[in-house]
């Protein structure tokens, strides 16, 4: 899904919003962090993941020059993936709507990204982006591994079911 910023931000904010998950069982929770890919080649994704439920999703890559980008720079390119991924339904067919709440892991990230928004016209709180405790940094962490080993596996699988040239 391919939308210029303005599209993106209208399609964002048209989105209903709930408390709860779809499921309606776990809160509509969702904790987000910039995560390097260490395959080649290398780069960085958005993490997002309810803790709740253990969803994971990520979206990506990251401009590579991202890691060089000024703070204010590197929250845009985060708003715009954090809307683009509810807008396009995290990956699935149904729409998820938009999140109760954001989370990260880096308080300087947390207000820069929320000024972002707010610039961009969000609100309803989600311009307010919290910082997670330890737990769920940890939580973040564990489904971070699961996944870039689950990554790594299919990787190392589709390399060793390539023939060579002959």
């Amino acid at each position: 899904m391919s939308l210029d910023p303005s599209s993106l931000i209208s399609s964002f904010l048209v989105l209903p919003r709930n408390r709860l998950s779809p499921s309606g069982s776990v809160p509509n929770t969702w904790y987000f962090s910039i995560r390097h890919v260490p395959l080649d080649p290398p780069g960085s994704v958005l993490l997002l993941l309810n803790p709740a439920s253990g969803y994971v999703h990520v979206e990506g890559p990251l401009p590579p020059t991202s890691d060089t980008e000024s703070l204010a720079v590197r929250a845009n390119i985060i708003a715009l993936l954090l809307m683009k991924s509810f807008v396009g339904s995290l990956g699935g067919a149904a729409s998820v709507g938009r999140p109760w709440e954001w989370k990260t892991d880096d308080a300087e990230m947390a207000g820069a990204v929320g000024e972002c928004l707010k610039g961009m016209g969000v609100g309803d709180g989600l311009e307010t982006i919290g910082v997670v405790g330890e737990d769920e940094r940890r939580s973040g962490e564990e489904e971070w591994q699961k996944f870039l080993q689950s990554l790594v596996n299919v990787v190392d699988n589709s390399e060793s079911s390539v023939e060579p040239f002959a």
